[in-house]
């Protein structure tokens, strides 16, 4: 039987795990518009049948709440911050709902099985809010104070898609703030003939990947062969829905995979801070 006609292709590079887990985010924000939507993997692309129009439209307007009180694992959302006043809904770890159309709700960084397997990889200054909503901070000038809009990672997404409507995904930005959230597996390998350097020495990466893994670990996880060293996911070729997806991502139904590959979470200092994703290798069909 022949793949039903897409209503969106994206070329992916499928070595790199953000693009990986990036893709499988667009399929949960598709399914949550239409509970009939379907998406598979074919030739270096990723493809989604659905009624959709206008998704990636929906998901750069739609309202964020954010859970302000204890984050999941006990840690109290942070406060101490020089603007704290100015954004009460900005959080190292809160969990965050998207609302209408999506009702999604946001807040795997709390799971016990994603901390172990690492998958969180922000940590000191940044927020896991800053890849939805903005803040605003204090600049002083020779006028006095003034209050500076700090745009979130979504709004620079919805840039990436405007500049380059076709290969958004793969598309690299150079972003001043919010940092990285380093799902980029490109930035692992610090190479400015990959992604390049401003002369303000600001590193470029795609913004869509960090806001879409973030959505997409929600629901997807790799398989942990190896802690901080081999973390598995296979692509399917075949149309499936997001409740079928995650089980053929960890390649437990074997009819279903077509590719599979490992990565590393990469820990930057001896105390395993600051993670980033590093480039997947393909392995062997491991049930052969």
């Amino acid at each position: 039987m022949s793949n039903p006609t897409p209503s969106i292709s994206l070329p992916v590079d499928l070595r790199n795990p953000g693009q990986f887990f990036a893709c499988c985010g667009l399929l949960e924000l598709a399914a949550r518009v239409d509970g009939n939507a379907l998406g598979w993997f074919r030739e270096q692309r990723f493809e989604v049948s659905a009624q959709a129009e206008g998704l990636l439209r929906s998901f750069f307007v739609c309202a964020v709440e954010v859970d302000r009180g204890e984050a999941a694992d006990g840690e109290a959302v942070e406060k101490d911050d020089d603007d704290a006043e100015l954004n009460a809904d900005r959080g190292r770890i809160s969990p965050m709902r998207l609302l209408e159309p999506f009702n999604l709700l946001l807040n795997w960084w709390n799971d016990d099985q994603a901390q172990a397997q690492k998958l969180k990889t922000w940590t000191a200054g940044q927020r896991v809010t800053d890849l939805l909503i903005g803040y605003r901070t204090r600049r002083k000038g020779n006028a006095g104070p003034s209050e500076t809009h700090i745009p979130s990672m979504r709004e620079h997404f919805a840039r990436a898609v405007q500049e380059q409507p076709l290969d958004w995904l793969r598309a690299t930005l150079p972003v001043e703030a919010p940092s990285s959230f380093s799902f980029d597996s490109r930035l692992s390998r610090n190479n400015a003939l990959d992604l390049g350097h401003t002369e303000r020495s600001t590193f470029r990466f795609s913004p869509a990947v960090d806001v879409l893994t973030l959505i997409g670990l929600q629901r997807f996880r790799p398989l942990m062969v190896e802690q901080w060293s081999r973390n598995r996911y296979c692509t399917w070729r075949e149309p499936l829905p997001v409740e079928i997806a995650p089980v053929a991502a960890l390649g437990v139904i074997t009819h279903l995979v077509d590719d599979c590959f490992e990565f590393p979470v990469k820990p930057r200092d001896a105390q395993g801070r600051y993670k980033l994703f590093g480039h997947a290798q393909p392995v062997r069909r491991f049930y052969v």
